[in-house]
C-alpha cells in the first residue's frame, strides 16, 4: 500500500466526520426551541466538525508526494484557524449565552430553574 493513499483515506474520514458533526449542528438549532438548547448544539458540533475537517486537510497536505514550503505555511495556516476556533467558538457562545439569560429571551418563566431567570438588574447599570 502506498503512504498517499493511506493519508488519503485517512483524510477522507476525518473530512466526512466533520461535515457529518457540522450538519447535526444545523439540524439541532432548527430542532432546539430556546436559545440556551440552541446555542449548545450550534457550538459543540459545529467546533468538533471545522476542527475534524481542518485536520483532514492537514493530512491530505502532509501525505502529498512533494511538499513545498508553501504547503507546509499552508499547514501552519490551518492550525492557527484550529487554534482561533477554540478560542472564539466558546467565548461567542458564553457571551450570547449571558445576555439571553440577563435579557431573559430564552424560555417561558415557568419552563425556568431558579438559575435560569433573567438578571434583577438591567444591562449597563452598576452594583
Amino acid at each position: 500500500m502506498n503512504i498517499q493513499l493511506v493519508t488519503d483515506v485517512i483524510s477522507l474520514i476525518f473530512i466526512v466526520v466533520g461535515a457529518i458533526l457540522s450538519f447535526a449542528g444545523s439540524v439541532g438549532l432548527v430542532r432546539f426551541g430556546d436559545t440556551m438548547s440552541r446555542i449548545h448544539a450550534v457550538t459543540k458540533p459545529q467546533t468538533a466538525g471545522l476542527i475534524l475537517t481542518i485536520l483532514g486537510a492537514i493530512i491530505r497536505v502532509a501525505g502529498s508526494e512533494h511538499l513545498s514550503p508553501g504547503e507546509r505555511g499552508d499547514m501552519g495556516i490551518l492550525l492557527l484557524l484550529i487554534g482561533f476556533s477554540f478560542l472564539t467558538s466558546p467565548v461567542t457562545a458564553q457571551r450570547i449565552g449571558r445576555v439571553a439569560r440577563r435579557e431573559g429571551l430564552y424560555a417561558e418563566k415557568d419552563q425556568m430553574s431558579r438559575n435560569d431567570a433573567p438578571a434583577d438588574r438591567a444591562l449597563g447599570k452598576k452594583r
